[in-house]
């Protein structure tokens, strides 16, 4: 029985880099991008867009790996207002059987 064939990486579920950024990361300065060019105001979306790809190198730094899309998310979530009013709390539904 060989220990090494059963060991599980620690970054198995890291996301796979496009062009050295995360999926997020270039998702969205491309869609600035693509936004500006659609508006026909090409240079703020690609000035947009490039800020995008520098600025989350320096936004991250010692945030834990996944804070972009939880951030996202809870950003998503409080957009949402029928979310909030017409389902209950979650602490309501944790002893609910």
């Amino acid at each position: 029985m060989d220990p090494q064939a059963h060991v599980i990486p620690s970054d198995i579920e890291k996301p796979v880099p496009i062009m050295f950024w995360e999926p997020i990361e270039f998702v969205m300065a491309l869609s600035l991008m693509g936004f500006g060019i659609v508006m026909n105001l090409w240079v703020f979306g690609m000035v947009s867009g490039g800020l995008v790809l520098v600025g989350s190198r320096y936004l991250k730094r010692g945030a834990k790996q996944g804070a972009m899309q939880h951030l996202l998310w809870s950003m998503g979530v409080m957009l949402d207002q029928p979310l909030k009013t017409k389902f209950p709390q979650p602490w309501m539904r944790d002893f609910i059987e």
